[in-house]
């Protein structure tokens, strides 16, 4: 089957040390998605390939482990977006049996449906989360563009995927195309991440004793991320526990008054913000921590992959009830659930958990053995592939 993968920006290759590795610009969790299936799919002999945007410096065709690549300029910059026309250009619907867009950065996937529509090859969206902007302006945005172009693009859908059911149903936009929606969660690459990894070296980069119990965060330091309680929380935990610590990875315009609240707090000691950390060090900021973190407190978080990936390493994990975050592991067997925004109930989780190592090793051991089950990346291209076979029958 020929497929074409269409996503907002997507890794490309730096020859170090005379080895290949994978680098990007604006990679988050929906890139890495298209990245893995995309490779996983070209395992199952599939044809695949990915148009995406490129920064200047990058190549415009190029190809990472038998998935071709089509790199278009970024086009016009509008609210921290970009709209790349030349896709109307390069998309041509006759080379593919499916084309298979991602949102939800705005414009590359509704121009990816617009371009389609005179041929009508079989489309499929994956639906992330909701776009939502913050501020005043943001939110007139968001809503202008999802009663208009973002309504477009899910009516011209023949399967939306969602990452999980509760995300579907409470969504405000998904909620009215139930009918066309499609669960597959997100995936991770349980051999890259797993419990056997040394973490040791994350420990010494940061001055850390063997016996200083590590919090995890891991994700772009922004308000639905829900850092700020996060980092509150924290106060009472190492007002409990002096040999607690802190490790914030990666960037985003909220780290400045993060680290406010942090010399507020007279906690500035007891927080590491790690930026941006390449993808094969991540790995071992998973094996150095004792519990993982993710407080999201807007639906913006639609599943949350980081997740998965402490998970996958062994670790216990604390997120909040939102309701796709919450469905990853719905049975909390893994993850102590907490509601969104509160401080109290957070730090009483992260305690808990450090407290008890019995109670640590177990639900760290309930995690790998889910990921292995359900959230393999091969398991997720498996029933992708079926969802094309549906709509390429149908269509």
């Amino acid at each position: 089957m020929k497929i074409c993968m269409i996503s907002p920006y997507f890794p490309y290759l730096e020859h170090i040390n005379g080895r290949k590795v994978e680098r990007g610009y604006n990679i988050g969790g929906v890139e890495r998605h298209v990245y893995y299936i995309s490779r996983e799919l070209s395992k199952r002999g599939h044809d695949v390939t990915v148009i995406t945007t490129r920064s200047p410096k990058h190549e415009k065709l190029s190809e990472i482990k038998g998935v071709n690549i089509c790199r278009i300029p970024i086009g016009l910059r509008i609210y921290n977006s970009h709209i790349p026309f030349r896709i109307l250009v390069h998309l041509n619907s006759d080379q593919y049996d499916i084309i298979h867009a991602h949102t939800p950065v705005p414009a590359i996937a509704d121009l990816a449906a617009l371009r389609n529509i005179a041929k009508k090859c079989p489309f499929v969206l994956t639906y992330h989360n909701d776009i939502t902007k913050g501020g005043i302006f943001g939110s007139i945005i968001s809503t202008i563009y999802n009663m208009t172009v973002g309504k477009f693009l899910l009516q011209h859908s023949d399967i939306i995927i969602s990452t999980t059911k509760t995300y579907a149903i409470n969504s405000k936009q998904l909620c009215k195309y139930l009918q066309k929606i499609k669960v597959i969660p997100n995936g991770v690459d349980d051999k890259v991440f797993n419990p056997k990894l040394d973490g040791s070296r994350i420990r010494e980069k940061y001055g850390l004793k063997e016996d200083c119990k590590i919090v995890l965060f891991v994700g772009r330091l922004d308000y639905y991320k829900g850092c700020e309680y996060l980092v509150e929380a924290f106060s009472t935990v190492v007002k409990r526990m002096k040999n607690a610590h802190l490790i914030l990875v990666g960037s985003g315009p909220l780290e400045g008054r993060l680290r406010e609240i942090a010399n507020e707090l007279n906690i500035a000691d007891d927080i590491s913000f790690a930026g941006y950390v390449k993808d094969e060090d991540l790995p071992y900021y998973y094996a150095t921590c004792d519990v993982f973190v993710l407080p999201s407190i807007s639906l913006y978080e639609g599943f949350g992959i980081v997740q998965l990936e402490a998970m996958a390493c062994g670790k216990p994990v604390i997120t909040t009830t939102l309701p796709g975050v919450r469905e990853v592991d719905v049975e909390g067997v893994a993850t102590i659930h907490i509601p969104p925004k509160n401080k109290q109930k957070l730090a009483e989780a992260i305690i808990k958990i450090l407290k008890d190592d019995d109670l640590a090793t177990r639900l760290g051991k309930n995690g790998r053995e889910l990921i292995v089950k359900k959230y393999s990346w091969s398991k997720v291209a498996k029933a992708i592939e079926q969802v094309y076979l549906e709509v390429v029958r149908g269509c």
